[in-house]
This record gives C-alpha cells, sequence and structure tokens, in this order.
C-alpha cells in the first residue's frame, strides 16, 4: 500500500523546472580525467606517520574504506530512488537521480582506491572487496515517498559531505593532492545537499502536511553503511572525536538545513520538533510532546512559532527569525516591545529544557 502522498501538478512544473535549471548547470564533476592527473600523487603513506591521538593505523584504513566502500555502492541506492520515483509518478526525481546525481556520484570512489594502492593493496584485493559491498543488498528504511527520499538525501548528504571534509583535514599537511580531492568530493556533496533541501523545501511548501513525512524520514535515518558495511559504519563514534569533528558546527548546519528544508517557516520547524519528540519520548518541558502536539493543533496551531525559535536559539542560530526593531517608536512599538519580551521569556525556557545535538549510530 503506497503511503499518503499529494503535491498539485504547479508543484510538479516548479520541481521540473528545479530539475532543469540543476541538469543546464550541475558544476563541475570529479571525472576520471581528474583523478588520472593525479595518479601517483595520492601517497597516503605519510599520513600514517603522524596520525593524531586516538587513530591507529587499523583506524585510518577503516576510515578510508569506509569512504571507498559506501561511495561505490552508487547503483545500489541509485536502483532504490529510482524505485520510489517510479511507484509515485515523480518523473522529476527520476531525473535529477540518473541524470545528475548518480553521474556526479560516480567516481567518488576512485581517489580512495589510488590511495590504498600507495598503502600496498593489490588491485585485485580492492577491486574484490568493491565488488563484493555493491553485491549486497542495499535495505532503504527511511521512508518511502519523494519527500521522504529528499529528506534522507539532504540529511545523507550533508554528513558525507563532512566525512570527507574530515578525511581532507586528516591528510591535509602530509598528503596534498589526496586531500585535495577529497575536498572536491565534499564540495559535490555540498551541492547535493543543497539541491535535496530545495527540492523538500518545494514539496513542504505545496503540502504542508507533508511535514509529517519529513519527520519520519529524520527519525528512520540510516546512513547507506549501516545497511552495507556495518562492521565499519559502527566504529565511526569512536573515531570522530580523534577527527577533530565539531558536533556542535555539525548540529547546527543540520538544523539549519531542516529548517530551510520546510521553507525556513518557524512554525514548521516548531511542529516538526514536538512530532520528532512525541516519537521519540523526548522531553520538551514537563508536559509530554504528545500532548503538547495536542493541545497546540487543537488550537489551530499557535504556539509551534515559539518552539521553532527556542529550537534555532538553542543551537546558535538566532540571526534566522527577527525580533522587533528597538528604535520602534510609539503605542504600537511599545506593545510589541513587550510581546517580545514575554516570548522571550519562553523562549529561553523552552530552549534550557531541549536536549539537541547529532546523534550517531553511524555518520
Amino acid at each position: 500500500m503506497l503511503t499518503t502522498y499529494a503535491i498539485p501538478t504547479s508543484a510538479h512544473k516548479t520541481l521540473d523546472a528545479l530539475v532543469d535549471k540543476v541538469e543546464a548547470n550541475p558544476g563541475r564533476m570529479v571525472d576520471p580525467a581528474e583523478i588520472a592527473d593525479l595518479k601517483g600523487t595520492m601517497d597516503v603513506r605519510a599520513t600514517m606517520d603522524q596520525l593524531p591521538e586516538g587513530l591507529s593505523e587499523d583506524d585510518f584504513t577503516g576510515i578510508l574504506k569506509l569512504a571507498m566502500l559506501t561511495e561505490c555502492a552508487t547503483d545500489s541506492y541509485a536502483t532504490a530512488i529510482q524505485e520510489r520515483s517510479d511507484t509515485y509518478d515523480t518523473p522529476w526525481l527520476g531525473r535529477f537521480n540518473q541524470n545528475v546525481w548518480v553521474p556526479d556520484e560516480r567516481c567518488h570512489a576512485d581517489p580512495y582506491r589510488e590511495m590504498f594502492l600507495t598503502l600496498g593493496y593489490s588491485e585485485a584485493e580492492l577491486d574484490a572487496e568493491i565488488l563484493e559491498t555493491q553485491e549486497r543488498e542495499y535495505i532503504h528504511r527511511s521512508g518511502d515517498t519523494p519527500v521522504h527520499i529528499t529528506t534522507f538525501g539532504m540529511i545523507q548528504e550533508y554528513l558525507t559531505d563532512n566525512w570527507h571534509g574530515l578525511i581532507a583535514d586528516l591528510l591535509k599537511s602530509s598528503s596534498p593532492a589526496a586531500s585535495h580531492i577529497a575536498n572536491r568530493i565534499k564540495q559535490r556533496e555540498t551541492l547535493h545537499t543543497i539541491w535535496y533541501r530545495d527540492m523538500t523545501a518545494l514539496q513542504v511548501e505545496a503540502n504542508p502536511h507533508l511535514i509529517q513525512h519529513v519527520g519520519e524520514a529524520l527519525v528512520g535515518f540510516r546512513m547507506p553503511g549501516q545497511e552495507l558495511l556495518p562492521a565499519l559504519q559502527n566504529r565511526v563514534p569512536g573515531w570522530l572525536p580523534s577527527m577533530n569533528a565539531n558536533f556542535d558546527l555539525m548540529t547546527k548546519d543540520l538544523v539549519r538545513h531542516i529548517h530551510g528544508s520546510l521553507g525556513d517557516s518557524l512554525h514548521n520547524s516548531g511542529e516538526l520538533l514536538v512530532s520528532i519528540a512525541a516519537e521519540r519520548d523526548m522531553k520538551l518541558g514537563p508536559v509530554h510532546p504528545s500532548h503538547l502536539r495536542k493541545a497546540l493543533n487543537r488550537l489551530g496551531g499557535p504556539g509551534y512559532g515559539l518552539i521553532g525559535e527556542a529550537l534555532l536559539m538553542k543551537v546558535g542560530l538566532d540571526r534566522l527569525y527577527q525580533a522587533p526593531t528597538e528604535s520602534a517608536s510609539g503605542p504600537t512599538a511599545a506593545v510589541h516591545r513587550r510581546v517580545e519580551q514575554i516570548r522571550s521569556v519562553f523562549r529561553g525556557w523552552i530552549a534550557d529544557r531541549m536536549n539537541v545535538e547529532v546523534g550517531y549510530e553511524g555518520y
């Protein structure tokens, strides 16, 4: 049975236009010629001699291997996306998948294969491991509708972007060529994140009820490595601190992207947070989120915007909502300032009771 999903014809046309624009100008993808030009320069042996405290040589090879093997399985992920695009009759998603995302991802494993060759691994050994990964069954568990897929894509691409960036930093001083190509891959994942975010925003704008599906995709999110490479993926939380991962920045970035995927709407962000809190039985103060959601919905939804503001405040994104200007004068401005003072008290109270942070089962 299909999960409920509907957006107006006009929204499909807008999404088609977005994909047209991306297809016409996808930017400079990583291609085989670029990798060939760097062949022989991506020697990472020197990095093995100056790993940061807490990372062993086995950790380092595991970090590179996770990047190589998750990237080599592009066709597995593409098949899962295409099946859902066909099921829900969304050609714009299928076109983006086949004409932009797949060609862009196709070469991302190759530089890591070259790095392993400099460490003494044989081509036969690496190719066998790549083939074994490609032949494993990938099961997508983060929801099936197009908005589930674009939400999943936004989060997955952001976390992959971050992973390649951390690798680039590890390699920067000892292997600048390898660091450069890891950064090039990172840059492409950044674009993918933005494109998926914009596709999600257009769907939610067309049908605000899809916020529920966005929440489901976030709650059910699993990195592809959890399905294909669990032994490596499960080591990521132990690696991240030694790789100097900035968890506060990552949390801020993810909240910023999610807020953007909801049309930068404080109401939508607040509604999403309450829905996720209810689903996960999280605390948002003395009232259980499920009771809070029922109360707010019964009143028509006022209060969600304040919760959205508290969420942004909690992660340091206060600039994304506007308070009344202090320079305004007159009785109306005075009332607005007083209302803002009251909102500020409640906003701070809510924010103090939130626990918003990146949780890692994988990336």
